[in-house]
C-alpha cells in the first residue's frame, strides 16, 4: 500500500491560500501554523516539503497530513499566456516576468518580514502585506536582479547601492499583470533617492498610478504616494484610493478621471498631494480635471497641520491629529452636500 494513502488529504487552490489560511509564519527553514485537526499553532510545513504538515503535540494531536493545490498550471503555460497578450518580449523576458510575479504573490505571505509585520513607517502589517514585498537581504535582491536583468534592461546584481534597495512595492495593471516596482530599503533608509521605480514590463505603456476602489466605498482619497494611501487606510480601513507615483505623474490619473467619471459621482473625493510646491501643483491639476467632468461638488482638499509635509508624515507624527482631520475633511463634505440636497428648488 502507498504510504501516502494512510494520510488524510487537505486541498488547496495553492500554496499561497494554504499558508494565509493556516496562519503560517515563516521561521526559516520551515512555516509555523495552526493545525488543521486540532487548531493550535504548533503545526510545521518545512519549505523543502510543501505539500506535508504535521502538528508537533504528539501526546495531543501528532496529526500528519498531506496538503494537495489545485493550481497545476506550468511555468509553461503562464509563459504562454503573457505570449499572447505581450507577443514583443523576448523569450528570456516573458520568463522573467513569470518569475516574478510568482515570486512576489509567494513573497507577499511566505516571507517573513520583521519591518512589514511591526508598523512599518506606521502601518499595519495588514496595509503593508497586500501591497509591499520585503526582499529581506542584499543576497536575495541579488538574485531578483539577476533573474530580471532581460525586463529591466541592466543587470543590477553587482550594484551595492540598488541591492539594498529591500522593500519592493508592487503596481500592477488591471488585468493583475506586474507593470512596475518600486524599490525602497530597510536596509539602510538613508539612501538617496528614497525611491527608485523600475518598469517591469517594457512592451507597453505602463500604469504609473496604484488604485483600489471597491464599489461599496464612499470615500476616495487622491494622494501622491502608497504610503500616503495606505496612511489614509491606517483610519478609514474603508476608503478607497488613487496613489500617484510622483506628484509630477496625473497625465495617467487625469485620463482615468475622464474615462471613469462615473465611478466617482457618487463618491466623497478627498485630494490629499503633498503640502508643498510640487504637491499644489498636481493637486491643482487633478482638481481642474474633477471640475471639467462635474465632480467639484464632491471634492475637499486634506488639512495639514503642525508643518506636516505629506500625509504618512503626518500619521507617524501625530496620529491622533490625523484621524481628526481626515474625519473633519470628509464629514464636512459630507454634511455639505447632505444641506444642498435638503434646498428645496425655488
Amino acid at each position: 500500500m502507498d504510504k501516502q494513502s494512510l494520510y488524510k488529504r487537505l486541498v488547496y487552490q495553492n500554496i499561497e491560500n494554504a499558508l494565509d489560511e493556516l496562519n503560517a509564519e515563516d521561521k526559516g527553514r520551515y512555516y509555523i501554523c495552526n493545525c488543521p485537526e486540532c487548531n493550535e499553532h504548533e503545526a510545521f510545513i518545512y519549505k523543502n516539503n510543501k505539500n506535508f504538515i504535521q502538528c508537533n503535540r504528539e501526546n495531543h494531536c501528532g496529526e500528519q497530513m498531506l496538503l494537495q493545490f489545485q493550481e497545476k498550471k506550468s511555468l509553461d503555460a503562464e509563459i504562454e499566456k503573457i505570449q499572447e497578450t505581450f507577443p514583443s518580449l523576448s523569450d528570456d523576458q516573458k520568463e522573467a516576468l513569470t518569475w516574478s510575479m510568482r515570486l512576489f504573490s509567494f513573497a507577499k505571505i511566505g516571507l517573513k518580514s520583521d519591518t512589514l509585520d511591526n508598523g512599518y513607517r506606521g502601518l499595519s502589517k495588514e496595509n503593508t502585506r497586500k501591497h509591499i514585498v520585503d526582499l529581506q537581504n542584499k543576497e536575495v535582491a541579488e538574485y531578483f536582479f539577476k533573474k530580471t536583468s532581460s525586463l529591466i534592461g541592466k543587470d543590477y546584481s553587482n550594484n551595492s547601492w540598488m541591492c539594498k534597495r529591500n522593500l519592493v512595492f508592487l503596481l500592477y495593471d488591471k488585468n493583475n499583470i506586474l507593470d512596475r516596482v518600486l524599490l525602497r530599503s530597510s536596509i539602510d533608509p538613508t539612501l538617496e533617492p528614497k525611491e527608485i521605480q523600475l518598469i517591469m514590463n517594457p512592451s507597453k505603456d505602463t500604469k504609473d498610478f496604484f488604485i483600489e476602489i471597491p464599489e461599496e466605498m464612499k470615500t476616495v482619497v487622491f494622494s501622491e504616494s502608497l504610503l500616503d494611501a495606505l496612511s489614509f487606510r491606517e483610519v478609514d480601513e474603508h476608503c478607497g484610493f488613487i496613489a500617484l507615483t510622483g506628484a509630477s505623474k496625473t497625465r495617467q490619473v487625469e485620463a482615468y478621471i475622464r474615462e471613469n467619471k462615473d465611478a466617482f459621482t457618487d463618491k466623497h473625493i478627498l485630494v490629499a498631494m503633498d503640502n508643498d510646491k510640487a504637491g499644489w501643483k498636481a493637486t491643482r491639476k487633478l482638481v481642474d480635471t474633477l471640475e471639467t467632468e462635474g465632480l467639484d461638488e464632491n471634492v475637499s482638499l486634506f488639512s495639514y497641520s503642525d508643518g506636516y509635509k505629506d500625509a504618512n508624515e503626518f500619521l507617524q507624527g501625530n496620529r491622533a491629529q490625523f484621524s481628526k482631520s481626515y474625519l473633519q475633511d470628509t464629514n464636512q463634505l459630507q454634511q455639505t452636500k447632505q444641506i444642498e440636497n435638503e434646498i428645496p428648488f425655488s
